[in-house]
């Protein structure tokens, strides 16, 4: 086995570990295309494709993400066929805020400062996510406006250990770190609003680390 392959393979094992960590929890996942050789592999055959465009994961598996599962077998079965980015189905046990970096940063230092130690993740392209509790508010306007998506019923969030075209998915707070409970979905959009007004303060115009032109937010099909 050449260097590269038992590289990947060891990968691929890692993966498959994060995904079944996640269902241990209760948290669901569903294979996504993995990026390789400058593009994302591992669409269905049912799609016709070899490979996607576009800056992220999407669900490897005909059924979408609908297909997500908490079954150990199902998640054994699915990262032994390939090395799958792991994507986190929202809707059902938990949501997620996905925001600026910028934002995250201030927001976990906000949320410490009351106590509260709450699990993050952060993307390569300058994106947060924090897994909240399932069922919150869609975030206001004025929210939206600086960048803040919810990803609720029929989205995901690709999580860690994948990788992206600029890097790998990890945590910046690992669930471990808080016993895997989730914060009040309220809470984080507070954190984050507090977040919007200090940059409003400082004469921001949002212009900073904002999800790349062209990507679909919020709710996915």
């Amino acid at each position: 086995m050449s260097w590269w392959n038992s590289s990947r393979a060891v990968y691929g094992a890692e993966l498959r570990a994060g995904a079944q960590c996640f269902v241990d929890h209760g948290w669901p996942v569903v294979p996504g295309t993995w990026w390789q050789a400058g593009g994302w592999r591992g669409l269905p055959e049912a799609s016709g494709q070899l490979a996607a465009s576009g800056w992220d994961s999407a669900p490897a598996v005909v059924g979408g993400v609908l297909e997500a599962s908490c079954d150990s077998a199902q998640v054994t079965e699915w990262w032994s066929a390939a090395p799958f980015a792991v994507l986190l189905a929202t809707g059902t046990a938990l949501d997620v805020l996905e925001v600026p970096a910028w934002m995250g940063q201030r927001m976990a230092t906000t949320l410490r400062s009351v106590g509260l130690v709450a699990p993050l993740a952060a993307m390569p392209a300058g994106r947060w996510w924090f897994p909240v509790t399932s069922g919150g508010a869609e975030p206001t306007e004025r929210l939206a406006d600086a960048g803040v998506v919810r990803h609720g019923s029929g989205s995901w969030v690709i999580a860690p250990p994948s990788e992206c075209a600029d890097g790998l998915v990890h945590w910046r707070v690992n669930p471990s770190a808080c016993g895997w409970r989730l914060p009040a979905s309220e809470l984080v959009q507070s954190a984050a609003a507090e977040a919007a007004r200090w940059r409003a303060a400082e004469g921001d115009d949002w212009s900073v680390a904002q999800r790349p032109t062209g990507v679909a937010s919020g709710m996915r099909s």
